[in-house]
């Protein structure tokens, strides 16, 4: 029963029985980790305040091969993200994040480029002013990071390249400006040739395309100078949450409360 050690982020705690909890965490090295944390909610317990969600540690554990749930042994705290902690929409987001991570990612898989992206972003949740576009950022790089980044340039359904055109047959633009479609079923746009495919297919303005291609590709410090019109962000909210939850196949209970409370 070898110990192992290992950077780890805090994406998920529940508790087991009166004093134990089962944490998750997140490891560059390992992927998603399951440790049961025995006595952790004793008031007598060095543990206690580091277990905390979103906390970025050393963990160490005693690894058994083929056992769902590890035994934890410590947890040096590195960071804490206060910055986060003492304000409700970033800690709600902060929330959401490792929820995402947690839905999506599968036990023992190990993707040190995810782990990266949750430091960063939580790095900079503390201080960037438009939360809800760094969510997108988020949301579009950690999918990508996934295997499950939407196409966004050729078509979903023949590879033709897309072009935004007149929705003369879309009933959902009224507007007559150009459009491109987006099917969450096909994983991405649809040509002029191909939209009719999907008749729960949406459409969205060519420059939410092209500011979600932006984002998928900036550096994190260059989101701060990016500004989003509120057409923009209604649109990629509605795409990358409905393409999460086609992939997820279930409610991220974080992104509800979002929506529910922070966008009302």
């Amino acid at each position: 029963m070898p110990a192992l050690k290992t950077p780890a982020i805090v994406i998920r705690t529940y508790p087991l029985r009166d004093s134990h909890r089962i944490i998750t965490f997140y490891t560059p090295e390992l992927g998603k980790v399951k440790v049961v944390a025995y006595g952790v909610k004793s008031p007598k317990s060095k543990l206690s305040g580091s277990l905390e969600l979103l906390n970025h540690g050393m963990l160490l554990f005693n690894y058994r091969e083929n056992r769902d749930l590890q035994n934890l042994t410590g947890f040096d705290l590195i960071e804490g993200f206060d910055g986060i902690r003492s304000d409700f929409t970033r800690i709600t987001y902060g929330c959401y994040f490792a929820e995402l991570v947690d839905a999506i990612t599968i036990e023992g898989d190990a993707n040190p480029e995810i782990f990266n992206l949750l430091i960063y972003t939580y790095q900079f949740l503390s201080e960037i002013d438009d939360v809800p576009l760094l969510a997108r950022v988020f949301e579009i790089k950690f999918l990508e990071l996934a295997g499950f980044s939407p196409q966004l340039t050729h078509c979903a359904n023949c590879s033709a390249q897309v072009n935004a055109f007149l929705p003369q047959k879309l009933k959902s633009n009224h507007s007559g400006s150009p459009v491109i479609v987006f099917s969450v079923g096909h994983g991405g746009v649809l040509c002029i040739e191909c939209h009719h495919r999907d008749t729960n297919a949406f459409s969205i303005a060519p420059g939410s395309c092209e500011l979600l291609k932006t984002l998928r590709s900036a550096d994190l410090p260059k989101v701060q100078r990016i500004r989003a019109s509120t057409r923009n962000h209604r649109e990629l909210k509605l795409l990358l949450s409905s393409f999460i939850q086609y992939h997820t196949e279930r409610n991220i209970k974080s992104l509800k409360f979002i929506e529910s409370v922070l966008e009302t």
